[in-house]
Order: structure tokens, then C-alpha cells, then sequence
């Protein structure tokens, strides 16, 4: 038998075209829904030294993905009750049940040749996100409630009973800047409960436009002991969509696709009904931050 001069052996394929370890994948697929601990974090880094084609923030942005597919098909008003430990643990062995599934080299995954073709192993890895962010929604949709928070007296209180939260004063934002917005965004990293305070943001309609929180998380930072929010690598995480309706003041819900343990910078953007993955940060009114040292 006769073989074309342009066939390969597997052992001299490009290394970008073999599947990542589980191991990888599963602690990706583990920061991303339910954060990592310090030894998990440490691991994570080392596999992504040795394996530097793989982003290491593409579990998020899947994640992030079927986020804003929820928010648009939920109401703004709907917060969700934290998790216990004993259904997240389903769903993470729900996660990697489903990434046997879908990497078994009986199964036949859309656009893949055949088990030896040379895309199968990144069908698979494109297979493993897909499966991952689906089981997401699951986490996102647990339990809805209505929002117990919904005036400023009971906001109030509610920062009173959580001393671990940071509680931060609005002020005009970098593009298109709200002058004389007052309130405050406040943010439980212990039990990733947080609500935004706002009063004077221009009325928007969400027919049209929808305003979205953004949260920059410091451990998600490429180099933590020095963020950079405005860098193209970094990512804050969604806070959800709102409205805003000329009532006056509005207590807003913060809603988490992903963990946030050290937020650092808190940021409204206005963009199209249901909001982004992406802002293009086109319009910024409103920040919010840890005030300087001096202050």
C-alpha cells in the first residue's frame, strides 16, 4: 500500500491538535463554576505553562456565554439562592460525567471526521466546553427567588450583617460620565451576595438599551499583585442587566455567573437588551472603587 507524501503519523502531528489532560479541563471547568482552592490555583497555572495553546479563560467565557442566554430569558428582577454544597458537588460530577460522554471515542461529535481524524482532538476539547457551559445554566438557575433587598433601609441593614463586604460610593464613570449619581455597590465575597444603590442614573428603555454591571475580580488577573482593569487580557466578570425607571431610588441585585473572592473595581455599562459577553465600554456612566488611602 501507497501513502501520499503529505500523510503524517500521529507522533508528528502539531502538539495544538492533541487533547488537552482531563486534569486541565477539569479544574478549568471547576474555577469557572465554582472557584478553585490555593493548591487547585497553583496546579492550574503549571498545566497551563506546559500546555500554552490552551486559554486559560475560555471555560469563562463559555460560562459568561449562556449567562447572558439566561438573563435574557429571565426576568431582571429574579435573584438566585446560593447553592449548597451538596448540589454543586452533583453538578460538578454532573460536568465530568457529561465530558466522558462527550469525549468517548464511540461517540460521534458534529464536524469530526472520525476518532483518528487529525480535528478530533479539537472537536473534543470544543466538545468538553459546550458540555461544561450547558451544565452551567443549571448552576445559574437554581432555585430562583424574589430578591429579599428592596429599599435602601433594608440594604442598610443587610451591609450590617455581612462585615466581609466592600461598600463603594458611585462616581462618574471614564465614558459618557454621570454627574450627581449618588448611592453605592456593595459586594459579599464570602457569600457572593452583593446590591447596587443607585439613585439619579438617567432612565433607560429596555426595549432599546439595557444598563450591565461588570466586576474586576483581582484573582483573575494575569498578575494579581498589580491589576490592570483596561488591559485586553483581562476580563471582569458579568454582574447582570438592569433598569433603571424615574421612581428615584433603586436597589439593584447583583447577579454572579462566576465567583468573585477580591473585587477591586465596580463598572456600569449601557448596551443592547439583554447585554453583552464583551463590552466595547462605549458608554460608562457610573464606577465604583476602593477610595485612595488618603482619602
Amino acid at each position: 500500500m501507497t501513502h501520499h507524501q503529505d500523510d503524517n503519523p500521529r507522533d508528528e502531528r502539531d502538539d495544538r491538535l492533541e487533547l488537552p489532560s482531563k486534569e486541565l479541563f477539569e479544574l478549568l471547568s471547576d474555577r469557572a463554576l465554582f472557584g478553585l482552592e490555593d493548591a487547585d490555583t497553583d496546579r492550574l497555572k503549571e498545566l497551563l505553562r506546559s500546555n500554552a495553546w490552551v486559554r486559560g479563560d475560555c471555560m469563562d467565557d463559555a460560562v459568561a456565554q449562556m449567562a447572558v442566554a439566561f438573563n435574557d430569558a429571565t426576568n431582571a428582577t429574579v435573584d438566585a439562592e446560593p447553592m449548597s454544597s451538596i448540589a454543586a458537588d452533583r453538578i460538578r460530577q454532573a460536568v465530568h460525567a457529561e465530558i466522558a460522554s462527550e469525549t468517548s471515542p464511540t461517540r460521534e461529535l458534529a464536524g469530526t471526521i472520525s476518532p483518528d481524524s487529525t480535528s478530533s482532538g479539537t472537536m473534543g476539547w470544543l466538545g468538553w466546553v459546550a458540555a461544561a457551559a450547558a451544565i452551567a445554566v443549571a448552576v445559574m438557575a437554581w432555585q430562583p427567588i424574589t430578591p429579599t433587598i428592596r429599599n435602601g433601609t433594608q440594604l442598610v441593614s443587610w451591609v450590617e450583617t455581612h462585615p466581609d463586604a466592600v461598600r463603594w460610593d458611585w462616581a462618574p464613570g471614564l465614558v459618557n460620565p454621570a454627574e450627581g449619581v449618588t448611592g453605592y455597590v456593595t459586594f459579599s465575597p464570602e457569600s457572593q451576595e452583593g446590591y447596587m444603590l443607585i439613585k439619579g442614573l438617567e432612565p433607560n428603555d429596555p426595549r432599546i438599551q439595557q444598563y450591565q454591571l461588570w466586576i474586576w475580580d483581582q484573582e483573575r488577573e494575569p498578575d494579581p499583585e498589580n491589576p490592570t482593569p483596561l488591559a485586553d487580557n483581562v476580563h471582569p466578570v458579568d454582574g447582570g442587566v438592569f433598569d433603571v425607571n424615574d421612581q428615584g431610588e433603586v436597589v439593584i441585585p447583583i447577579k454572579l455567573p462566576l465567583r468573585v473572592d477580591q473585587p477591586y473595581l465596580f463598572a456600569v455599562t449601557v448596551e443592547r437588551p439583554g447585554g453583552v459577553v464583551k463590552s466595547e465600554k462605549g458608554s460608562v456612566p457610573i464606577i465604583a472603587q476602593a477610595p485612595a488611602p488618603d482619602a
